[in-house]
């Protein structure tokens, strides 16, 4: 349990974090700040309240200072609140724990610094979460392992370390004990000489020409994106760790200076004798170093597999994608952006557990993302074309194999159903044939792809129940037999199929003739006539009695007669296998088309 008040002595990017978490915690937050104005920016954002003279005595002192400064406050903390345990979380330990030696209050300190950071300084850049999975280095006073009190206490230095080791297990961090002078060697390695290098890489882009810049990728971004970070809070930081980062910056020189030599040896010819070595050398090196990096929460290190996702620079498609990768249940391990030159689309790289990279991209899919899974940008899934009249039992079966076999599912008639819609809407004469072929061609549609969600959008509005009305089967004929018509939604469908990368079951007239003649797998599904009414009666009105077959007869028939005049569906083409459903159950169907997918195939 975290000892209550606490004393947050400084209120930056540390100071108002700790605060945040704190009082979600529910711990009473006190704000202290050599500036007014930081204090009370802290404070109107919910990282505590301000300290004055008459807050009570606070039970934990946490001194957020600048490490140049971090000493004498906690000398003065100490001093100030004799009863408190007082800790500080300046990044550099060594000369910070050697001022507070010998105080007389040294056994109530302990230092520490947690290993969580942004490239944005100032309580403006506070987060609650910022500690959360990250080392929180502990490091005692020396000569703290004394002999018990009476009663079995332990000493108060240890007393120290534990309450400190509370409050970071509290705000989700690691707690780890270090020597302090082994913190500060291992800080300049881990975060001190990167800042430099990032630094000193983003320097040189000042002189660099505008049109070079305008050519940067997401690596320089990478390599330079902690550069944006506050010059005095680092200077400080830097000076007061000088010769541990003086010494890994050494190391880095010494292999720089290897590098530019083995490039000088190329001036002349490029594969001279050690150019190549020399850089491969270089990158080798950077290859091992990579992977010595500890995964996600201090865990051994983890491959991740990356799932790129194009995102229209539109407002709020960003968080539409990051909800429904939730709603798939995917865990996001890491996530970056990357927008194309001049283009009004971004990329997104989802890092998720190898396992799941495929699952994603494809629920990603059938959602209506352009989804790729990396490393298999060449590969195509199975694409299975499903012809037949009416009531043949097309979706149904097609649904089935989908969610068999875990691919997409695209039904074109819902595209001549929906366009009949969108002209009743526009109020466009369906007898007027060239005005409903100018309708298909900017109709705003967007189907699912998910064989377990047929939503069908037109123009943002959900009509997946208004186009399966009677009254509109009656009159979508007039739509299917418009040959512009035809050749605009069979585009759309073409390029649904083709852009399916994980795999489709498309189903509807012409599909293994015209949209889809090169698929995996092309089947004609037949029945007879009785059995395609009881069906299409039973899936439009609720029964397969007579008076609802003889309701629903016209309806099938004559549709079947009118697109037979545009489109072949009755005879199987050569290639195409034939499938009568009449005496079959759906299972048996689907077990029927599923065994004809290539060995290999989903």
């Amino acid at each position: 349990m975290i000892p209550s008040p606490v004393r947050i002595v400084g209120s930056g990017l540390l100071g108002a974090s700790l605060g945040l978490r704190l009082r979600q915690l529910g711990a009473r937050v006190q704000l202290e700040d050599a500036s007014p104005a930081s204090a009370a920016l802290a404070r109107d954002l919910g990282a505590g309240d301000i300290a004055t003279a008459d807050s009570p005595a606070p039970q934990l002192v946490v001194v957020a200072t600048p490490p140049d400064v971090s000493g004498d406050v906690v000398k003065a903390s100490l001093d100030r609140f004799p009863e408190a345990v007082v800790t500080d979380v300046a990044s550099v330990k060594a000369r910070i724990v050697g001022e507070v030696t010998g105080h007389p209050g040294a056994e109530r300190y302990a230092g520490s610094h947690p290993m969580a950071g942004r490239e944005r300084s100032g309580a403006i850049a506070a987060d609650a979460d910022l500690f959360v999975g990250r080392p929180w280095v502990i490091t005692p006073v020396g000569g703290l392992q004394g002999k018990s009190e009476g009663g079995g206490r332990p000493p108060r230095g240890e007393e120290a370390v534990r309450a400190v080791q509370r409050l970071a297990l509290a705000v989700g961090s690691l707690p780890v004990v270090m020597d302090a002078a082994a913190h500060d060697t291992a800080a300049a390695v881990v975060s001190h000489m990167p800042q430099l290098i990032a630094s000193l890489v983003a320097g040189e882009l000042r002189s660099a020409p505008a049109q070079a810049l305008e050519l940067a990728g997401q690596g320089l971004r990478d390599v330079t994106r902690i550069a944006h970070s506050d010059s005095r809070l680092w200077a400080a930081i830097i000076a007061g760790n000088a010769p541990a980062v003086a010494a890994s910056l050494r190391g880095v020189a010494k292999n720089l200076d290897a590098l530019i030599a083995a490039l000088d040896g190329g001036e002349e010819d490029p594969f001279a004798p050690g150019v190549l070595a020399g850089v491969s050398s270089a990158i080798r090196r950077g290859n091992d170093g990579v992977a010595r990096i500890p995964g996600k929460h201090g865990g051994a290190p983890r491959r991740y597999a990356g799932v790129f996702v194009l995102v229209p620079d539109e407002p709020g498609r960003l968080g539409r994608l990051l909800t429904e990768v939730g709603q798939i249940g995917v865990n996001i391990e890491d996530l970056q952006l990357e927008h194309s030159l001049n283009q009004k689309v971004g990329r997104a790289m989802i890092s998720v557990l190898p396992g799941q990279a495929t699952r994603l991209a494809v629920a990603l899919e059938r959602r209506g993302w352009q989804a790729i899974v990396e490393g298999k940008e060449h590969e195509v899934g199975t694409v299975i074309a499903v012809d037949g009249p009416s009531g043949s039992g097309k979706s149904t079966v097609s649904r089935a194999v989908a969610r068999r076999l875990g691919l997409g599912y695209l039904d074109t008639g819902a595209m001549y159903r929906a366009l009949a819609w969108w002209c009743a809407h526009e109020g466009v004469d369906l007898d007027d044939r060239e005005a409903v072929a100018a309708a298909a061609a900017s109709m705003p549609l967007e189907m699912s792809l998910d064989p377990d969600d047929g939503r069908v959008c037109v123009a943002g509005v959900d009509v997946s129940r208004q186009i399966r009305t009677p009254g509109l089967s009656k009159v979508v004929s007039k739509v299917a037999t418009n040959l512009k018509v035809r050749e605009e939604l069979v585009r759309r469908q073409r390029a649904i199929v083709e852009g399916a990368r994980y795999g489709i079951v498309a189903e509807g007239r012409d599909i293994t003739t015209v949209v889809a003649p090169d698929a995996d797998v092309r089947v004609l599904l037949t029945a007879s006539k009785e059995a395609r009414l009881a069906r299409r009666a039973l899936e439009t009105r609720g029964s397969a009695d007579a008076a609802a077959v003889a309701a629903t007869r016209d309806e099938v028939l004559r549709r079947d007669a009118d697109d037979s005049a545009v489109a072949e569906f009755l005879t199987a083409a050569d290639g195409v296998t034939r499938i009568d459903s009449s005496a079959m159950g759906v299972e048996e169907v689907v077990e029927a088309v599923v065994s004809l997918v290539p060995e290999g195939g989903r």
